[in-house]
């Protein structure tokens, strides 16, 4: 059964399997590489990529020491209308209040009992329905709290102690204290609710009574009563989002208004409800719940003495509650805050630097692949060295069986010392110099990414156009439909170029080994062993530096001069290989002794060298990598 028949017998399996395959998040994709390297890197981008980096830590630095500081919370406020409510007690750590009556001068009457009286209550108002008639029945109760100059006992609470320690209390009243703490005053809901609770302070004429007869004649009240100020010391709240911890900062304020005798005052003060929520959890949520009362509304009316009260003052709920939801930013959110701020900065400096670095790694790219002819180059009439070589008949390839290279007395040797000359291979004396040699026999194009910068605003077109020529060359070398047609080529030159039996044994020919001899103390040792095996020169043949290549193409080359008859194929490399090189050949061979110092190690002038000779005099790990920087190559060591 063929391959494909086997796949097809088994759809279903094949199916499941590449279900399942697709659900693998974890998958590998194919990894590809670009000179040699996972991905191109430039410095600008290392700069760029650092600066990037070092903002988004320093960013991460604040936001987690305002993460430990809690002064930037978030907040978002929400009020709601209530009408039956839970109750709030007054308790007096939480609430402060101390009445008095002054005449003009704000000092506090003394004549409570004999000319005015003061009653403070906390009433409860119940709706009721009659499950027999249906109807709603109102029942209200009212407590009343005996009143008693204040004193140190009544304040509780470093603010209280701090504001009433400024003030001369005189004979300013505070609730009973003992009443106070064993059934502190409630407040709760709305007048319209099932439940009402509020507090009334009535300041009255004294009056005379069967049970009471200590009041002053009514002139002497009219007069101390004429006109005056009632006074309240309530306590207050000022929201502190800002604040970490608890969120309310407590206040007592001053509350004044004008009262006489001639008229009589209703005063309703609303206290809002305020609950602020927050949120300290760093990572999951950790809500906590605090609660107080504010001031929020003042209304007063006033009508003629009605004979039941100077000034009746009403504190109650306000219909109205307040809520904030406080919370800090967490781990998470400020994590993602730091990799909005990196995409951002990614984004803004990639739109720019992008094209750059695309242009700078065409560059490269280009100068991988191609040379680049400078516009000043020219080319003699003559034959070059290649076609002269070729051209040469048998007769003539026959005398030169020796290969001694001499340079005889010809329009051949003239053409070729005029290349000598102006290629000035005298320069080349040792292996550092014929490296540097190499290096230049690359004719790269030498732009820096100012260059690039320079050129993206129509400077330098000549060289934009030659990187842009060479760019679509080799990328339409990577084309998917002409690779594949290439590969189809190659099995076509398969079938062309070997017998049947040789493609049975060229299609089961093994795949390269890597050699564990590369890996270990001994390695040199070793390797000088096993690289004259076939089995390992497809690995080791890349391990080569760009001299020792070097080397053994002036061997191969001087093996190919003492053929008696060029086959096609040679005629053919000699044709495409580069003049000045073969140019250094005839130079080489000239000079012994700068043959030597390049190579370090000695070769024969007539290069009677025969191949297994050859290997035992050159090997791979002859080359020294101790200083192998990224733009240095390697040098042969002298063998001893």
């Amino acid at each position: 059964m063929l391959k494909y028949q086997k796949k097809n017998s088994h759809m279903f399996k094949n199916s499941v399997q590449g279900f399942l395959s697709g659900l693998d998040m974890f998958g590998q994709p194919p990894v590809l590489r670009i000179l040699k390297k996972n991905k191109f890197t430039t410095s600008t981008g290392f700069f760029c990529s650092s600066a990037i980096t070092t903002i988004c830590v320093l960013y991460l630095i604040y936001q987690i020491k305002q993460l430990y500081d809690r002064k930037s919370p978030i907040v978002v406020f929400s009020e709601y209308q209530m009408t039956d409510t839970a109750p709030v007690p007054l308790l007096m750590n939480n609430f402060t209040m101390a009445i008095s009556v002054a005449n003009l001068s704000l000092n506090a009457l003394s004549t409570l009992n004999t000319h005015f009286t003061l009653t403070v209550k906390n009433c409860m108002r119940l709706r009721v329905i009659d499950e027999v008639t249906g109807k709603t029945k109102i029942q209200q109760n009212c407590t009343e709290y005996p009143t008693e100059a204040c004193s140190d006992k009544h304040f509780v609470t470093n603010i209280q102690k701090q504001y009433f320690s400024s003030i001369n209390l005189g004979y300013t009243q505070c609730l009973n204290y003992e009443q106070w703490q064993k059934s502190p005053p409630i407040l709760q809901g709305q007048i319209a609710g099932k439940t009402y609770q509020y507090i009334t302070i009535m300041i009255q004429e004294c009056k005379n009574s069967t049970t009471y007869n200590q009041c002053a004649p009514i002139e002497s009240i009219q007069k101390e009563l004429k006109t005056g100020y009632y006074v309240v010391h309530l306590s207050d709240n000022l929201v502190q989002m800002k604040q970490p911890g608890y969120p309310f900062s407590e206040y007592i304020s001053l509350q004044y208004t004008t009262m006489s005798i001639a008229n009589s005052k209703t005063i309703i003060q609303n206290l809002k409800v305020t609950n602020v929520i927050t949120d300290n959890g760093l990572i999951t949520d950790d809500k906590t719940e605090t609660s107080s009362l504010i001031q929020y509304t003042n209304r007063e009316s006033q009508e003629e003495y009605n004979d039941q009260f100077i000034v009746l003052h009403y504190i109650t709920l306000d219909q109205r509650q307040a809520e904030y939801s406080r919370s800090y930013a967490k781990v998470q959110a400020i994590l993602s805050t730091i990799g909005g701020l990196y995409q951002v900065l990614f984004l803004s400096i990639c739109s720019i630097l992008r094209p750059l670095i695309q242009k700078f790694m065409n560059l490269q790219m280009a100068n991988k692949l191609f040379r680049f002819e400078d516009a000043d180059d020219c080319f003699d009439d003559d034959q070059n060295v290649q076609e002269n070589f070729i051209i040469q008949s048998p007769k003539q390839q026959s005398s030169q069986r020796v290969l001694d290279f001499d340079m005889k007395k010809s329009s051949f040797s003239k053409s070729l010392g005029k290349s000598l000359k102006s290629k000035n291979f005298d320069k080349i004396q040792d292996s550092k110099t014929m490296s540097q040699f190499l290096k230049s026999k690359k004719q790269s194009l030498n732009l820096t990414l100012r260059d690039m910068i320079v050129m993206s605003f129509g400077c330098k077109k000549k060289e934009q156009m030659q990187i842009q020529y060479a760019t679509d060359k080799f990328m339409s070398k990577l084309d998917v439909a002409y690779i594949i047609s290439k590969i189809y080529e190659i099995d076509k030159l398969k079938l062309v170029l070997l017998n049947e039996d040789q493609l049975q044994l060229f299609n089961y020919l093994p795949k390269p080994v890597i050699p564990s001899a590369l890996f270990g103390n001994d390695a040199e040792k070793k390797v000088k062993e096993i690289e004259s095996k076939k089995a390992y020169q497809f690995i080791l043949q890349d391990e080569k530096s760009d001299l020792l290549k070097l080397q053994e193409a002036f061997i191969s080359f001087a093996k190919l001069k003492k053929k008696k008859e060029l086959s096609q194929i040679d005629k053919n490399i000699i044709e495409i290989l580069d003049e000045d090189i073969i140019e250094l050949f005839y130079t080489l061979n000239k000079d012994q002794t700068k043959l030597d110092q390049i190579f370090n190690q000695k070769l024969s002038l007539n290069l009677q060298v025969s191949e297994p000779d050859y290997k035992r005099s050159h090997s791979i790990v002859d080359v020294d990598c101790s200083d192998d920087l990224p733009n240095s190559i390697p040098y042969l060591r002298s063998r001893s």
